[in-house]
């Protein structure tokens, strides 16, 4: 049965309602209303550069009738044209009071040349008031419309209340181990002694290999096969989904596999590690990962990156911008300074990309953190150790105003001057200062 659709306030029905705004004359673009400018030939609110690289203006209004405790969404729809960085220049926001910042709309959805953006939001009554701005904003000769400004009262709609996953990381290897099945032995039985309901369970980097004798990489097997299938009727038995990293041969090829089980004892996706330290890679014969992957559970949206993957900050901004709420982290050890910087890296990881991570350790302290960089649970160095918590993913890192990030730095970023990233140092004429030997 389709769901009835929502009902909303059009705020473009008066255009005279909205009304121009530049916080200097020295900046200010050109505006215009254009009747039939908006998609479907509604409405549009047009702001247009200027041949002033400073210039910054936007279209603005009060939002009508919000009442404490009642949730509302707000979207908006732009075209933009001849505007170098739309991700530097097109910003749409609330504000309250004197013009202070209260959130911005985030991208939501693409139809046709038109994007839309939205905010979804409890009104509360320290922010009676509300002004929707939209801006065109240091773009020298580009314009944008916008159009199809509409307000949505969810209150009927939307459950509120946390969202509260259980999730878990267990540490160590077993002792002495002699084959495969004997460390699926002791995870299996560590898996088994978490008491009560559990979501995810994340164990350690290579758990089919690691202080197994002879050459690790003739323990690699196929996935799947036996050790994926074994942990595929755990997953199943216990109505929980297991994330793990093995050694996957595929052919010719050797892989430092991640793979992501559901609850039904499903295959959900597999990660290959696409960051190889030297000697897994070149002295071993390991193979990189060539994809940053993201999956869909009942409960979020997760991704892994492995071990030496999260000495790259890039890897975990990448798994943030594709929509990760939580991160898994399959791990060796993080043996820099002594194992100093372990803790700190985490939890900067989890604060810079506001996700949770999981990271499950062989040979240190397997952790849960908050986007807040909260230690929701660390264990100690005992092999077989778990850290388990209970985790809200609608927890945000708050700003000085008390207003949560979300996903703000990923809407913020300055991709325009962000190519240097995809530069290897290798395609720079200035390596940097030299390295004094």
């Amino acid at each position: 049965m389709r769901e009835t659709p929502l009902p909303f306030t059009d705020l473009m029905t008066d255009t005279h309602a909205w009304h121009p705004w530049h916080s200097r004359e020295e900046v200010a673009p050109t505006y215009r209303v254009i009747e039939h400018g908006g998609p479907g030939g509604r409405a549009a609110l047009m702001i247009r550069g200027t041949g002033n690289a400073h210039a910054c203006g936007c279209w603005r209004m009060p939002l009508p009738g919000l009442q404490a405790g009642r949730i509302y969404r707000l979207e908006a729809a732009f075209l933009c044209q001849g505007v170098e960085a739309p991700g530097k220049s097109v910003r749409a926001i609330l504000t309250c009071g004197e013009g202070q910042f209260f959130a911005q709309l985030d991208p939501a959805s693409k139809i046709g040349d038109w994007h839309q953006l939205r905010l979804e939001w409890v009104a509360d009554t320290s922010h009676p008031n509300l002004t929707v701005q939209l801006f065109l904003a240091w773009s020298e000769k580009g314009s944008i419309r916008w159009s199809d400004v509409r307000l949505f009262d969810l209150t009927s709609r939307i459950e509120t209340g946390p969202r509260v996953v259980r999730l878990a990381a267990v540490s160590g290897n077993p002792t002495n181990p002699v084959s495969p099945a004997e460390c699926l032995d002791f995870y299996a039985e560590r898996m088994g002694s978490i008491e009560g309901r559990v979501d995810l369970v994340c164990l350690p980097e290579l758990i089919n290999s690691t202080c197994l004798p002879g050459d690790p990489l003739s323990w690699a097997e196929p996935i799947p096969g036996p050790t994926s299938e074994r942990l595929s009727g755990i997953a199943l038995a216990r109505g929980c989904y297991i994330a793990a990293s093995l050694l996957e041969r595929q052919g010719r090829a050797v892989y430092n596999t991640g793979l992501l089980i559901d609850r039904n004892g499903g295959l959900v996706g597999k990660y290959r590690k696409v960051q190889l330290t030297l000697g897994e890679g070149l002295l071993r014969g390991c193979t990189p990962g060539e994809a940053l992957s993201v999956y869909h559970t009942d409960f979020g949206i997760v991704a892994m990156m492995i071990c030496y993957d999260g000495h790259f900050p890039e890897v975990a901004r990448i798994l943030s911008l594709k929509g990760a709420q939580v991160i898994l982290f399959p791990n060796m050890n993080d043996s820099r300074e002594g194992g100093s910087v372990w803790e700190s890296v985490v939890r900067t990881r989890a604060v810079d990309n506001q996700v949770h991570i999981v990271a499950a350790v062989n040979g240190g302290r397997s952790c849960v953190v908050s986007p807040k960089g909260e230690l929701l649970s660390m264990t100690d160095r005992t092999p077989g150790s778990i850290a388990i918590a209970e985790c809200d993913l609608a927890t945000s890192l708050c700003d000085f105003s008390k207003r949560p990030i979300h996903r703000r730095y990923d809407q913020l970023r300055r991709a325009d001057l962000f190519g240097d990233l995809e530069k290897h140092v290798w395609d720079k004429s200035d390596y940097g200062p030299a390295v004094q030997e």
